[in-house]
């Protein structure tokens, strides 16, 4: 009879329990993050409008906001190089 797991129940639990601590990393890494806009200053309020708008990147444990305006610009200037 053939056996059907090829992956041993010790190696599925340190999977998940390795993929729940990095959730947990970048959950607490979006509670720290700015209050303002990285590019402008511009001052970050938390309603529905604004979540909504504002663009946020996570790049090397590093959480960045960008207001909608400096998004634009940020996109021209990668639109123009390429």
């Amino acid at each position: 009879m053939k056996k059907l797991r090829r992956i041993k129940p010790g190696q599925r639990k340190r999977e998940r329990r390795e993929a729940q601590a990095e959730l947990q990393k970048r959950a607490a890494a979006f509670l720290d993050h700015a209050t303002e806009c990285t590019v402008c200053g511009t001052e970050f309020e938390r309603t529905v409008e604004t979540v909504k708008t504002w663009q946020v990147m996570v790049k090397e444990d590093q959480v960045r906001l960008t207001c909608p305006r400096c998004w634009g610009l940020v996109l021209e200037r990668l639109e123009k190089e390429q």
